[in-house]
């Protein structure tokens, strides 16, 4: 389905900080044959180490995979795993060694077994997303989560701080961040937004939790509505689908959240400040194209931050006054150009060019 206007305002680095973008669509699993046919087609799996579902992540990267389909021609087949980690190798080669010139799986999580499975399939190539896997024949996808992170942080920071502007806010200068696991990747998002809120005010005071799974959002809620009642007056939820539930609290308790990873801005328009986009979709399609066109390099991390569309903040306009996003696309602008430093875990992002 091709995308449909945006009607939110994105806050990203370079000239169309703050514009009018498509909006995120609909989740397309295109239909393909059980195996790749034999022809000259450009054939790419995607096995997903999880369930697509989620509002984020994994239908981000969904998106990215029917955007290939759509625009370059390719024979797409999609395998959806399960939460069983001991599955995950299984999946992955049993699309391995089958025709597909390509092989796409993401999360941190998967990242050890894609890299015994690619050293089993040395004639297979693999695009990973969001975690480096050095292997001659796999490109890696890894993202500047912190930078997105610390907009989101901010932007918390701007809404308890200017509580006038926000009716559902308390003025309490606490904001909070519930991650899903404390693991490297999460705590780049922790550390981001601790940046972000602290850059406009060092005394906001920020709780953290994490909830041990990216797929328990009751414990997601239970965990903010925790958060609420000790005054945060803004929630990110940097937990996949465990954040489904965090974004179902600040609708129950009346207060704010921030989304993660797709547009999950419609799911309680009335709480949901915005979402910290992690652009898959962008990035899975880009280094598809590139794989097409024979001009992909392996054996190498591609790194998406604020100046490459790998990340960004994507507002709820009906919630959040230019003048907040005047002030946020400033923000983006100083960490895109190395003006500000977001701290980060992720060795990648230490030596990343910003």
């Amino acid at each position: 389905m091709a995308d449909q206007p945006r009607k939110k305002r994105l806050v990203r680095a370079g000239a169309a900080l703050g514009a009018v973008a498509g909006m995120v669509g609909a989740l397309g699993v295109p239909a393909a044959s059980a195996a790749p046919h034999a022809s000259s087609a450009f054939k790419v799996a995607y096995m997903v180490p999880g369930n697509l579902g989620d509002l984020g992540f994994f239908d981000s990267g969904q998106k990215g995979i029917t955007w290939a389909h759509q625009r370059l021609g390719a024979v797409v087949k999609t395998v959806q795993g399960t939460t069983d980690t001991s599955q995950w190798t299984p999946d992955l080669k049993a699309v391995s060694g089958q025709g597909y010139n390509v092989v796409v799986t993401g999360s941190s999580q998967v990242a050890q077994d894609l890299q015994a499975v690619a050293k089993q399939f040395p004639q297979q190539h693999y695009i990973m997303f969001d975690d480096n896997v050095p292997a001659p024949n796999v490109a890696s996808i890894v993202y500047l989560q912190n930078d997105g992170a610390f907009l989101a942080g901010v932007l918390s920071a701007l809404v308890t701080t200017q509580s006038k502007h926000f009716p559902l806010a308390k003025g309490s200068d606490t904001v909070g961040i519930v991650g899903g696991m404390n693991i490297p990747v999460i705590r780049d998002f922790v550390v981001g937004f601790v940046k972000g809120a602290h850059a406009v005010n060092p005394k906001i005071k920020v709780l953290t939790s994490y909830v041990g799974s990216f797929t328990d959002p009751q414990t997601g809620y239970n965990q903010a509505v925790e958060m609420y009642n000790q005054g945060a007056d803004v929630i990110f939820a940097a937990a996949g689908g465990s954040g489904l539930g965090v974004l179902k609290a600040s609708a129950k308790v009346g207060r704010y959240s921030i989304g993660v990873d797709s547009n999950q801005n419609g799911l309680y328009p009335k709480n949901i400040l915005a979402s910290d986009l992690k652009n898959v979709d962008v990035s899975v399609f880009d280094l598809l194209k590139m794989a097409k066109a024979g001009t992909l390099k392996y054996n190498k991390q591609y790194v998406f931050g604020l100046s490459n569309n790998g990340v960004q903040l994507l507002l709820n306009n009906s919630l959040v006054p230019k003048f907040i996003s005047v002030d946020l696309a400033r923000y983006a602008s100083q960490v895109a150009s190395g003006k500000i430093a977001v701290p980060c875990v992720q060795p990648y992002c230490l030596s990343a060019t910003k």
